[in-house]
């Protein structure tokens, strides 16, 4: 089956301004899209054909989402997965909810410097891990679990990832 690569680039772009994109399970899923289920909705997401590269997004004037702080960003990611993928045994999707607090206190074992930058930091970035799929925060609920994205990883790619996370310190116990 023949994709248009253009409208899996306008796509791309759709999800990468709005995010993830749920609709009702019972719509259809657009081609070039991937459809991840969660209970009574559909996270869409885009799926490049097989051997895309980079240079398409710069062919179709989209670039990557950019990360401002990588490192960071990647921290955050693996404190929240150390609290809501609690079966590593499992896939990661759909994960378990979270409070937010555990997830900064995982954090904070990982980051250095000043606490309450790092604490600002680190909300700041679960809501663009949020914006682009990878987490799904409430932030009324104060809870966040893993995200669409999180189901596309293919399952030979996990070992080390279970392994990193294994390693990670747990959140620290509230103290009364």
């Amino acid at each position: 089956m023949s994709v248009d690569v253009g409208v899996l680039a306008r796509a791309r772009a759709r999800a990468r301004v709005l995010g993830a994109v749920a609709v009702p399970v019972t719509a259809p899923v657009p081609s070039g899209l991937s459809g991840v289920p969660d209970g009574d909705r559909v996270w869409l997401l885009p799926v490049w054909p097989d051997g895309a590269t980079p240079a398409v997004l710069e062919q179709y004037e989209t670039p990557p989402m950019p990360l401002d702080r990588a490192g960071q960003q990647r921290r955050v990611l693996a404190a929240a997965l150390r609290c809501c993928w609690t079966r590593l045994d499992d896939a990661p999707w759909p994960g378990e909810a979270a409070p937010v607090a555990d997830v900064l206190s995982v954090y904070a074992h990982l980051a250095r410097g000043d606490a309450d930058l790092a604490r600002r930091w680190a909300t700041g970035e679960l809501r663009r891990l949020t914006d682009t799929g990878w987490l799904l925060l409430d932030e009324d609920a104060a809870t966040v679990r893993t995200g669409p994205r999180t189901a596309q990883w293919p399952a030979e790619t996990l070992a080390s990832l279970r392994d990193l996370l294994r390693r990670l310190p747990g959140p620290e116990p509230l103290h009364a």
